[in-house]
């Protein structure tokens, strides 16, 4: 909807709101109303064109007004539903920042906080005159939720007109994983993934707010120093790796109904999905109809109502000489009714489909095939960094869902592709063991990758690009404030063939002798740190200095 059917509108509903109200006034005083509705309203689409035209023959874009912007908000949440979680963090030059931190779920409440740390700091790095007394106010629609989860999405993929307008809605800002078809939900933006944000805030700097218990300061990766006890070394060089995929996890659904029968599956026998969504049905039953244990896992690989999590340990049951794949952490999960519960863990033992205990990821790490099997959101957040710094290579699930950082990673380069369904699996088992340099390759280059990735650079630079760039459609619509990266990060580049570069690995405080002005492809890192990175993933922080080291 542009900005002048949108001033049409609001000034229809005020209209309207004021002629509701004529019964209750004399005729006199209710003609006299109606005029000045009239005029008011002729008024502001008349105003609304000027200003429009002007716009366009200065070549500027058509931008929302703050009314109109609040305006498509509230239609924006309102057909979203008000069911799915979905917030919004406002700006006046007279309030600063706020928002309303309330979420049924006290870990959802916990990363609306985290996400609006994130998104304050971003801007008040990037975009910082933005932020003067003298300019309009704004507000940013987000969710934290591991999938959208408004049933919009499902009708806008299935052309079902419910009322969801979903190409005129505002921005919207998720934290977690994204449909790869961006043409169902137009206006989603997917941002930062959480599972980054505390470590992104302590890269450009204190927190904006109390942050209260920290959940992600530290993203997993695998380290020979770390997870393995001296002298068993050997046991993770690449030839000596056991030749199979392996796999533990929890017993979640795949995805949520608001994703539709095609890709929706509900957990064997419990369900977290809460409120209205709950299931009573528990597919482990259909294994008792079989006398045949082999003849039961066959039937139900026969359907398409598990998900592509059960299937692997379903297919692991049949034929372990290639797969092992295991349920754990099954009573973390657990249906609201107790004879169910006891239900699933009874069927888990006798059908043995669960690990009598999580495995370490030292234990892991022995295996020569690793894979990242999508839960509830559709994929494993920075599961899929873990596996990825493992001694083998990784079969990375491609499912409907994306987080954040998926596009910078790319098939057979950084990991073994697999299908949603797992159809393939076994063919790309049989391609990897056909080739054994093919797997060498992918897990050097998956390992390069996560080297660069986790450093301060490489968050930060990540953040750039997937939330500070995109907030620009909200906050600076003409393009005047996004400040470059590399100016606010000048201490992180060195010039590239620079005589003096192994000097100034050394000298890197000192921000004065280096470019301040060369483009990000013209300048390079200092790679110095990261030879330190593979002793020590992350950003560490410097206590002494009150800032964190660029250990990339």
């Amino acid at each position: 909807m542009s900005s002048d059917a949108l001033d049409a509108s609001a000034a229809a509903e005020g209209a309207a709101l004021l002629m509701g109200k004529h019964e209750k006034t004399r005729p006199g005083a209710w003609f006299r109303r109606t005029w000045v509705v009239t005029v008011a309203f002729a008024t502001a689409v008349v105003a609304t064109l000027v200003v429009s035209t002007a716009r366009t023959r200065a070549g500027r874009p058509d931008v929302d007004s703050p009314a109109q912007a609040h305006l498509r908000v509230l239609k924006t949440v309102a057909e979203y539903g008000d069911y799915a979680d979905i917030h919004t963090l406002q700006w006046t030059p007279q309030e600063g920042f706020f928002y309303d931190p309330y979420d049924h779920a006290p870990d959802l409440a916990q990363k609306v906080v985290t996400a609006t740390e994130l998104l304050q700091k971003t801007i008040q790095t990037y975009y910082p005159n933005r932020l003067a007394t003298n300019q309009r106010p704004f507000e940013i629609v987000f969710i934290v939720t591991d999938f959208p989860q408004t049933f919009c999405l499902d009708e806008a993929r299935h052309g079902v007109d419910g009322g969801c307008n979903v190409k005129e809605w505002a921005p919207i800002f998720t934290f977690s994983s994204a449909p790869r078809d961006k043409s169902a939900l137009p206006t989603l933006v997917g941002s930062t993934l959480i599972s980054f944000a505390e470590q992104v805030e302590a890269a450009m700097g204190s927190p904006t707010s109390n942050p209260g218990p920290r959940t992600w300061a530290h993203i997993d990766t695998f380290s020979l120093e770390e997870d393995v006890n001296p002298g068993s070394a050997s046991e993770y060089e690449f030839d000596n790796l056991i030749p199979k995929i392996i796999w533990r996890g929890s017993d979640y659904p795949f995805l949520g109904p608001a994703f539709g029968a095609e890709h929706h599956r509900e957990s064997t026998c419990h369900s977290i999905l809460g409120r209205n969504w709950i299931s009573d049905h528990c597919q482990l039953q259909e294994l008792l109809k079989y006398e045949d244990t082999e003849e039961a896992f066959r039937a139900l690989l026969g359907s398409n109502e598990i998900t592509p999590r059960t299937r692997a340990v379903l297919i692991s049951r049949l034929d372990g000489s290639w797969i092992d794949a295991r349920f754990s952490n099954i009573y973390w999960l657990t249906h609201p009714y107790r004879f169910i519960q006891s239900q699933r863990a009874q069927l888990g033992r006798r059908f043995n489909l669960d690990a009598q205990q999580p495995m370490s990821a030292a234990e892991l790490a022995k295996y020569k095939y690793q894979i990242d099997l999508g839960g509830w959101g559709g994929t494993t957040w920075t599961g899929t960094i873990h596996k990825m710094t493992m001694p083998g290579c990784l079969f990375h699930h491609e499912t409907t869902m994306k987080d954040s950082y998926f596009e910078d990673l790319v098939a057979y380069e950084h990991y073994i592709p697999v299908k949603e369904d797992l159809s393939d699996l076994r063919e790309r088992f049989g391609e990897v063991e056909a080739d054994p340099e093919l797997c060498k390759r992918v897990s050097a280059n998956a390992k390069a990758w996560v080297d660069r990735f986790l450093t301060r650079r490489g968050l930060l630079f990540h953040n750039y690009q997937k939330l500070a760039v995109p907030l620009g459609k909200v906050v600076d619509p003409y393009g005047k404030f996004l400040r470059p990266f590399n100016a606010v990060h000048a201490e992180l580049f060195v010039p590239r063939n620079s005589r003096a570069v192994d000097e100034h690995h050394h000298r890197r405080s000192r921000v004065g002798e280096q470019n301040d002005d060369a483009p990000i492809e013209d300048a390079t890192p200092s790679f110095e740190a990261f030879d330190a990175v593979k002793r020590y993933r992350g950003v560490k922080q410097d206590t002494e200095e009150d800032e964190y080291s660029v250990e990339n």
